[in-house]
């Protein structure tokens, strides 16, 4: 019987899959407010006032898993079940799916968590600067679709940047890895870890909860090979990209005509298809161990001299527009249910590069730190859930992407329909065209359409967890699980979640790079406390809300929201 499995090969599962393979390697600190001789803040987080003069001590330990160091893991029977036995395979497919040139994150931010500079010392060490993406410093937009604060840095802000450091370690810091330079420092970690012992292919279609009154014994995990696992704990970390959750609009269903396949299409299923391109691929063309085949490039999203509508107001609904314009298309209509929203990061901008947020956007001023204090000490999970939306706002896209775009907008090629939805589709057989009534009484006529409107989150609809739901029933607000502040499902039940599903406790980066660490430090430390026989009691000696705050902000000072 395995004591974890994780569902899921993404970026999450390798990075709490590093932790677990390693339960008595030392966590690194961040080096308090430096790092590479950049000063991420100014700001300190403050002392609890918890008798404890003794926490500044202790103060390099303040880690997730300080407490569990002190006490030798026995080894972990780890599996992690992917459904194209490869790690991170469908991160590579959307990068190629949506041509996508580099991530979002800064070098601060990866997936070894045992290490924090490692992405750093990976591109000096192969020699591959040149493939880190600087930021400008402003960007001017003047569009009346746009919103967009192009004072990224405040001159406090500027004046820490110009004075901390050397510029070339500045720019280790403060860039974003182009995206195959992502995927190699990926296979590294897997190679420099002994990561691929523990992966197995697989789909998995049920977990089921083998009782004993009412706590769980294990975990019995059906695939959809016939194939059954046993497990003492199941971590969940499929992300939200999962075919059967993309976010469908009611009007389609609608469509009483039959319609060609290809002319109305999900871009989860692109990325999905190229996943499975790359794995048959190297099914078929078996190579030596790490050196993977070269992956398929970019695939045609539409036909020279189509029209095509993208609906969906993110940045990948952007990819897909730049793809189709850059394909031939004859004209593009960009449909999205707000404005156009302009951001770096999806949430927070440029100032968090350096461990602060503070900017005013929309007359609302926010802080990082203080809004992380605040998030972490809430605790109404309803408010919590409010604190998410207003951070994170819904879809955005980066002002390089929309950049690309204004020159197809002042030829015509392209045209934006904001607070704009469709409210009739109808597919004519006979001219083999879209035919689409508009709200505000617009029409749309076309070849294809291109849903970019992601993935619906909603617990109690997931097949993946229906039977732990109906074993342990939890509070769902709005489709997020409240889920325990260790991230597991219940006090009977060793199911754990990771990405947007730990939201509510981890907060509006739950699902990005900086959230995976976030929430394996929490995962990695109760089982790895559990597995080593220590009681939570003896191992966690500052339980105060305020101490674990205090660590919960330590462990993303300087990598906040990415």
């Amino acid at each position: 019987m395995l004591d974890v499995l994780i569902v899921g090969g993404g970026p999450h599962a390798l990075t709490l899959a590093t932790l677990l393979t390693h339960p008595n390697h030392p966590i690194p600190p961040l080096d308090g407010a430096i790092l590479d001789g950049i000063q991420l803040s100014t700001a300190k987080p403050r002392p609890s006032r918890t008798k404890s003069k003794k926490r500044s001590a202790a103060k390099p330990e303040v880690h997730e898993l300080a407490n569990v160091e002190q006490v030798p893991c026995p080894p972990l029977q780890l599996r992690v079940m992917d459904a194209y036995g490869q790690w991170t395979c469908l991160w590579e497919s959307q990068f190629r799916a949506l041509n996508i040139p580099h991530l979002r994150s800064h070098t601060l931010v990866h997936t070894d968590p045992l290490n924090k500079r490692a992405l750093q010392e990976f591109v000096v060490g192969s020699g591959r600067e040149n493939e880190l993406h600087g930021l400008s410093e402003r960007v001017y937009i003047q569009d009346e679709n746009a919103f967009f604060n192009d004072n990224r840095l405040g001159k406090r802000d500027k004046q820490l940047l110009n004075s901390s450091g050397t510029g070339h370690q500045r720019g280790l810091c403060f860039s974003l890895p182009g995206t195959q330079l992502s995927v190699d420092f990926f296979r590294e970690q897997v190679r420099k870890y002994n990561l691929d012992s523990v992966l197995i292919k697989g789909t998995v279609d049920r977990i089921v909860p083998v009782l004993s009154g009412k706590e769980v014994l294990y975990f019995r995990v059906l695939t959809q090979s016939g194939d059954t696992l046993e497990a003492k704990r199941v971590v969940v970390a499929t992300g939200p990209t999962r075919s059967q959750m993309a976010n469908i609009p009611a009007w389609v269903s609608a469509v009483g005509e039959n319609y060609p396949e290809e002319t109305l299409q999900h871009t989860v299923q692109l990325m999905h298809h190229l996943a499975l391109l790359r794995w048959q691929q190297r099914a078929e063309s078996p190579t030596q161990e790490h050196n993977y085949p070269a992956p398929p490039g970019p695939p045609s999203v539409c036909r020279p001299g189509q029209k095509l509508m993208v609906i969906g107001g993110g940045l990948t609904s952007a990819h897909i527009v730049s793809m189709a314009l850059q394909q031939g298309a004859s004209h593009v209509t960009w449909l999205m249910r707000k404005h156009l929203q302009l951001k770096q990061f999806d949430v927070g901008d440029v100032e968090s590069l350096i461990g602060r947020y503070s900017h005013v956007e929309h007359g609302i001023k926010m802080d990082g730190l203080a809004f992380l204090r605040q998030f972490y000490n809430e605790r109404s999970l309803h408010k919590r859930l409010a604190m998410i939306r207003q951070a994170r706002k819904g879809g955005a896209v980066t002002p390089e992407a929309y950049a690309q775009l204004q020159p197809y907008i002042t030829t015509g090629q392209l045209t934006i329909k904001a607070y704009c939805q469709v409210s009739q589709a109808e597919w004519c057989y006979q001219g083999q065209m879209w035919r689409l009534a508009l709200s505000g009484g617009d029409h749309w006529t076309g070849d294809k359409i291109w849903l970019a409107t992601g993935c619906k989150l909603d617990v109690s609809q997931d097949p993946l967890l229906s039977d732990t739901m109906k074993a342990f029933p939890i509070q769902v607000i709005d489709g997020w699980p409240c889920v325990s502040e260790n991230l597991q499902w219940d006090p009977g039940c060793p199911l754990y979640l990771m990405g947007q599903y730990a939201a509510l406790q981890i907060g509006p980066h739950a699902v990005n790079l900086a959230g995976g660490q976030a929430a394996s430090l929490r995962i990695a430390k109760d089982i790895i406390s559990q597995h080593s026989g220590m009681k939570q009691s003896n191992t966690a000696p500052r339980t105060t809300q305020k101490a674990r705050t205090d660590d919960y902000i330590m462990n993303m000072h300087g990598l906040m929201w990415l």
